[in-house]
């Protein structure tokens, strides 16, 4: 019980924690979307997913091992946190120090090369804060990394204004992001300390064994990136910076959304590696079930409103000139859904050990992707990005579940799953009929048809809900 009410005290604290992020990264956007333009928030998209490549190199799955190695039983946490800390130190300092060297020879501009180089400051500070997020998941106080976030969140924003009152222009901005994310870093660094004792360690037995467990994992996020941010990279070198401005402020509803499934699989990860590892197959099961149908609830609703409701939010949050993005959200929403779902079974390969068979599916689903992005975005551009960025999240979605079908001896019950889609094709069929009120208030009554519909077919009621976060009897944690 102790566990449970903890664990629901998490989540709520980090639903809101990011819905409070969210609303300021939404406003972050739609002040630089209306500031920079579509040109100009295009370069500044550019710099981001470009650099967001060699983040995940840096990272390398160090992240995710984090959480994975503390949360095994007898664990030397100290010890851990020690030679995790050096180890991303230097590879962060390396590889990051390379990204503004390599984009000497891209065809970009020299305000995005220039960009570049102050943004890889930036993601040194936070790439090196996402490591602690392990030790707060792992004793269930989330709350300090959702401080730290909401930090860099009003930092960010704040700077944004002041420099739109001087006329800051691209480069301003990017020195915005350095500072926020150092806000962020000092924060989470100051909580951390409170739980860990935090020391550098360099002993290479435990870095062999810490690659050994993460190269994987790595590799796999890798790959995903690649047909992730993919799109982005090649569209900057076949289409104009306006064109990627358009695609790139459907896209952040996307990166938006995404925050949801990995900040709810965040909390479940410790607990299906303590599960599997001590095979306690009905508490890994449920913690899965769960963990579906509630994305379920969600994302299926999320797709069909994207959908009907795309060209008006776009609007609403940019301007008339980025309309296009709400035709480019239509399949970008949809996709969306399906992450969340690839989500819940990629990192339930990590519960359950398997991340190492999983990097040649990854791969495949990369090469393909890739092959997409080079044949058709240099004729149809971002069309051709958002339906290939569709088609590989279908792809890895499916060789995921497969592998934790096959292994983990889960199949997803589909109940609460067809009952939100039904739900959701009422809904859709009554904004289609609505007029053409205000975009909040189609949203605000599309999400009360959807609730009601559910209800009525058997769906959780409100006082359920909560229950819908968590799995009734999750194992317990080892300290």
């Amino acid at each position: 019980m102790q566990q449970n009410k903890a664990l629901a005290q998490n989540t709520a604290i980090q639903i809101v924690g990011k819905m409070l992020a969210v609303f300021f990264g939404l406003y972050t956007v739609s002040l630089l979307a209306n500031y920079l333009g579509t040109s100009g928030y295009g370069e500044l998209t550019i710099i981001l997913n470009y650099l967001a490549i060699f983040a995940v190199v840096v990272d390398f799955g160090l992240t995710l091992t984090t959480v994975q190695m503390i949360s095994e039983k007898e664990a030397d946490e100290e010890r851990l946190i020690g030679n995790l800390m050096s180890l991303r130190l230097i590879t962060a300092i390396i590889f990051l120090a390379l990204a503004p060297v390599i984009a000497i020879f891209f065809p970009y501009s020299e305000a995005i090369k220039i960009g570049i180089a102050i943004g890889a400051v930036s993601y040194l500070f936070g790439t090196s804060s996402q490591l602690f997020v392990g030790v707060f998941q792992k004793r269930l106080i989330m709350s300090r990394a959702v401080i730290a976030e909401l930090i860099n969140r009003v930092v960010v924003l704040g700077g944004i204004i002041v420099a739109f009152k001087l006329g800051v222009g691209l480069l301003g901005i990017m020195w915005i992001f350095v500072f926020g994310n150092l806000a962020q870093l000092f924060t989470i660094l100051y909580f951390t300390r409170k739980q860990v004792r935090l020391r550098m360690k360099l002993e290479l037995s435990v870095w062999k064994n810490i690659i050994s467990k993460s190269w994987s994992i790595g590799l796999s996020i890798l790959f995903n990136l690649i047909y992730l941010r993919g799109d982005i990279i090649f569209l900057s070198f076949f289409r104009p910076t306006d064109e990627i401005g358009i695609y790139a402020l459907a896209y952040k509803v996307v990166d938006v959304m995404t925050v949801v499934p990995v900040m709810y699989m965040g909390l479940v990860l410790p607990m299906l590696v303590a599960a599997w590892t001590s095979k306690k197959q009905i508490d890994f099961a449920r913690a899965i079930q769960t963990a579906f149908d509630f994305f379920a609830i969600i994302a299926i609703p999320f797709a069909f409103g994207a959908i009907a409701l795309g060209t008006p939010l776009m609007i609403l949050i940019a301007n008339a000139d980025f309309a296009e993005s709400g035709k480019i959200l239509a399949i970008l929403g949809p996709a969306t859904s399906v992450l969340f779902f690839g989500s819940l079974f990629g990192h339930a390969i990590v519960g359950i050990n398997k991340q190492k068979p999983m990097v040649i599916g990854y791969a495949a689903v990369a090469v393909i992707t890739v092959a997409g992005y080079l044949l058709f975005i240099p004729q149809y551009g971002i069309w051709a990005a958002a339906w290939w960025t569709l088609i590989a999240e279908v792809l890895i979605t499916i060789v995921t579940f497969i592998v934790v079908v096959r292994v983990g001896k889960y199949t997803p019950k589909l109940r609460m799953f067809s009952k939100a889609l039904f739900a959701s094709l009422v809904m859709y069929t009554a904004l289609f009929l609505l007029p053409s009120w205000h975009v909040l208030i189609l949203i605000a009554v599309g999400s009360v048809i959807y609730y009601i519909t559910l209800s009525a077919v058997g769906g959780p009621k409100l006082k359920d809900v909560a229950a819908l976060f968590l799995p009734e009897k999750p194992p317990i944690v080892q300290p």
